[in-house]
């Protein structure tokens, strides 16, 4: 069975506290035998409890414990700080670990608001994406060029192997600037590009239905 996590904080029951201590001192003692026998190592523990006055806890002896730590500190500096980690690195590196986990689920949270105001736009339930950002829109800008690209790829994949056919030049979604017309003689034949560009207009229709206004709102 799988033991309870512990709560990593301060103890403030002063009995309670001292139990723990010599029940960790002991178990850190004894981890540290079984590394030195299993690895064949020099090994040292010095343990400094509740007041001042009171000795430290040794292993395995005061004498070698000296003779440990009189070889650490002979040890090229260098060599000596490379893997040395105080309190103060180990809590920097857990908040650094933490904050990096917060980011990464502000942006799960921002991706997720985004593809709602999407959905919320087709369907209907957004006209005109009234009461949106402009981080919103900007976002939601990026979301459906992300789309439409990967749509574009997918489609590029079934003209794969078909000679003559390739994928016309359309014109971005949310560009201002005038783009020159296509001709479609080449696949005219296709399908699935008909449906493709049916289905595209459809959609690009239901997300904007006043002719670019999601596009005036982002520029503005």
């Amino acid at each position: 069975m799988a033991r309870k996590k512990v709560n990593l904080q301060l103890i403030t029951n002063s009995s309670t506290r001292r139990a723990t201590y010599k029940k960790r001192c002991k178990g850190i003692m004894k981890k540290t035998s079984e590394l030195a026998t299993l690895c064949g190592i020099k090994a040292c523990v010095v343990v400094y409890g509740e007041g001042e006055a009171q000795q430290p806890e040794v292993w395995p002896s005061a004498s070698e414990a000296r003779q440990v730590l009189k070889k650490f500190k002979d040890m090229p500096e260098l060599s000596r700080f490379k893997k040395m980690q105080n309190q103060r690195d180990f809590l920097q590196g857990r908040i650094t670990r933490l904050r990096d986990q917060v980011c990464k689920l502000d942006r799960e949270d921002c991706e997720i608001e985004t593809r709602d105001l999407l959905y919320e736009s087709m369907e209907g339930r957004r006209p005109g994406l009234d009461g949106t950002t402009v981080e919103e829109l900007t976002s939601l800008s990026s979301l459906v060029e992300m789309k439409m690209a990967r749509a574009r790829e997918l489609l590029q994949r079934l003209l794969v192997g078909q000679p003559g056919r390739t994928l016309p030049n359309q014109p971005a979604l949310f560009s201002s600037q005038p783009q020159a017309s296509c001709t479609y003689h080449e696949i005219q034949g296709s399908a699935e590009l008909e449906e493709f560009h049916s289905l595209e207009q459809e959609w690009l229709t239901n997300l904007v239905p006043n002719g670019g206004e999601l596009e005036a709102m982002v520029n503005s």
